[in-house]
C-alpha cells in the first residue's frame, strides 16, 4: 500500500532587525539610536516591515538653527521595501519607503505627529540565518534613514531626523 506524501507548503522567510548609532534630528539634538523590525517577505524582492526606533538625547549637533532642543524621540512606522541583489542573498541593498507617527518630548514639552521615511540599507550575510545591516555609502553618506512631518514647534517648522553611522544584526526566523 503507498500513502501519498503530504508536502508543507514554502512559507516565505521572516526577520527580526536591531540597529544602533545615532540620530540626529531638526532640533539640533543628537541622540543614542535603538531601532527594532520585523521584516516580512511578500515575493522575490518585495518586503515589508513594522519598525519602533528611539532615540535619547545624548548632545547637540551642528544644524541649521543656533539653538536647540535636547530631544528624545520614538518613531513607530509601516514600511515597504524593494530587494537589491548585488550578490544573491549575500549582498544586497533594501530601499524602502515608509509611514508612521513621532513622538518628541523635550523638557517638558510633548509634541506627536504624522512621519514618512525613506531608507536604504546594505545587508552583508555572515551565516545561514544572521546578516549584518549598515549604510551602504558610511563613507559618502553614514545615513541609512531619513525621517519628515510637517510637525511644528514654537521656534522650528517641520521636523526631520537621520540616522548617523548606523550598524546592526538581522536574523532570519
Amino acid at each position: 500500500m503507498l500513502r501519498a506524501q503530504t508536502v508543507a507548503p514554502f512559507r516565505k522567510p521572516d526577520y527580526l532587525s536591531f540597529q544602533t548609532g545615532a540620530m540626529v534630528d531638526r532640533y539640533n539634538s543628537l541622540g543614542i539610536r535603538t531601532y527594532f523590525e520585523y521584516q516580512k517577505e511578500v515575493s522575490g524582492h518585495w518586503q515589508y516591515g513594522i519598525s519602533y526606533e528611539h532615540s535619547r538625547h545624548f548632545g547637540f549637533f551642528a544644524t541649521d538653527h543656533p539653538d536647540a532642543l535636547p530631544t528624545n524621540l520614538s518613531l513607530l512606522s509601516l514600511n515597504g521595501y524593494y530587494k537589491i541583489n548585488l550578490l544573491k542573498d549575500r549582498l544586497f541593498w533594501l530601499a524602502g519607503l515608509g509611514i508612521g507617527g513621532v513622538h518628541a518630548y523635550w523638557d517638558t514639552n510633548d509634541k506627536i505627529g504624522a512621519t514618512v521615511n525613506a531608507s536604504f540599507t546594505l545587508n552583508i550575510k555572515l551565516t545561514k540565518k544572521l546578516y549584518f545591516e549598515s549604510s551602504p555609502f558610511i563613507v559618502l553618506l553614514p545615513t541609512n534613514r531619513l525621517y519628515f512631518s510637517t510637525m511644528n514647534t514654537e521656534r522650528y517648522n517641520n521636523f526631520f531626523a537621520l540616522s548617523l553611522f548606523p550598524f546592526g544584526l538581522k536574523v532570519k526566523l
